[in-house]
This record gives structure tokens, sequence and C-alpha cells, in this order.
């Protein structure tokens, strides 16, 4: 992925396993566990530290599995290769406004990306790579203004790239690759100058083509 997404995974994946200020974040938790409930598991149980919330009980998820917070707010989900199956439907976007990190990476969720995504307005890292999501990919992601890495590699995305994506002044990374994509390639992305590396080949293989920033 290159040095600048290695830099970027670091920062965000040492702090998942601290918990600063972890406080009450009751809007949150009833999100997650909503969520969790959509989903299939079809082995062991899922989730098992994401706990069923108690009426006179403060329940925080921040010491849950996968899930960072920094002043009782999460601001980090890690559930890459976690044995997912399901859709992000029933996952509440505007419950994280503090979402900086979300990685689904190596599961098997399927179904379209809801346009609701585009409310996490602070997400820096989105990945969704190697699962089965299929339909357009959302133009709302063009709204994510701080977005600096985005990889939705690896599934059974089809139509085209987004105009919109040449609206995200921070990405310097962008992976599309293994998709069902066509169409050419919206003339803004070249105007995007952090954009260091991105990879929008179809098909099985993995060409890297350096961005107007160069590598």
């Amino acid at each position: 992925m290159g040095l600048q997404l290695l830099k970027i995974s670091l920062f965000f994946i040492l702090p998942l396993f601290v918990n600063v200020n972890a406080s009450d974040s009751p809007e949150e938790a009833r999100a997650l566990l909503k969520w969790k409930a959509s989903l299939h598991s079809k082995t062991k149980p899922l989730l098992p530290s994401w706990m069923t919330l108690h009426p006179k009980t403060k329940t925080s998820p921040c010491s849950w599995f996968g899930i960072s917070c920094h002043g009782g707010r999460v601001t980090a989900i890690n559930l890459a290769n976690s044995g997912l199956n399901g859709t992000l439907h029933e996952l509440s976007f505007s419950s994280f406004p503090n979402l900086s990190y979300f990685n689904l990476t190596m599961n098997e969720l399927h179904g379209s990306i809801p346009d609701e995504i585009s409310q996490l307005s602070e997400l820096v890292y989105l990945d969704l790579s190697s699962n089965q999501f299929t339909g357009k990919i959302p133009s709302s992601i063009g709204l994510l203004m701080h977005i600096q890495v985005l990889n939705l590699s690896g599934n059974k995305l089809s139509d085209s790239v987004p105009a919109s994506f040449g609206d995200l002044s921070k990405l310097t990374d962008l992976h599309l690759y293994n998709n069902s994509l066509s169409g050419s390639i919206p003339p803004k992305l070249s105007r995007l100058s952090k954009l260091v590396y991105h990879d929008l080949q179809n098909g099985g293989g993995s060409s890297k083509t350096p961005g107007p920033g160069g590598r």
C-alpha cells in the first residue's frame, strides 16, 4: 500500500487497544448492538464482548472488541477479518459523529454501500475492501471532506467512479481495483494534489499507478 498508507494505518491502529477517558456512550452502544443483531454468525458467537444494554446500568462500548474511544466517544472501529456476514443497512452512521477510522476489510459483508455513510463527517480512513458489496459506489462519499485513505477494492461494485471523488481534496490513497466498474475516470481526480497512490484497475491485477503527487 506504500509508506504513506502504512503511516496512516499505524497512527489509527495502535490506539485501538487504549481507551482514553471512556465514559457512557449509550447512543453509540445501542447503534452497535442493533447492527450486531442484524449480522449472521456461521460458527462461534459473534462479537461476544459487545454486551446487551441494561436500563439501570451505564454502558460504554469503549471496552468492546474493535472499538476505540477518545473522550468517551467512539473514534475508531476496526473489525477487519472478524467473520462478519450481513449488510451495513442497520448501522446508524449518524450515531458516530467522531468516527475517524472505519475498517471492515476481509469479511463477508454484502448488499449496497448506504448513501448515509456520508454522515461519518470526521472520517479519515475507510476500508471496506475484500467483501461482497454490490451496486454503485455512493456519490455521497464525495462529502467525506477529511478522508485520506479510501479502499473499496475486492468487491462487486459496478457502474462508474463517482465524479464527486474529485472533491476529496485530502485524499492520498484510493483503491478500487477488482470490482466491475466501467466508464472513464473522472477528470477531476487528476487535480487532487495530495493523491499519491491510486489503483483503479479491474480484473485480477493490482497494478499501481502514481497519482498527481507522485510516489
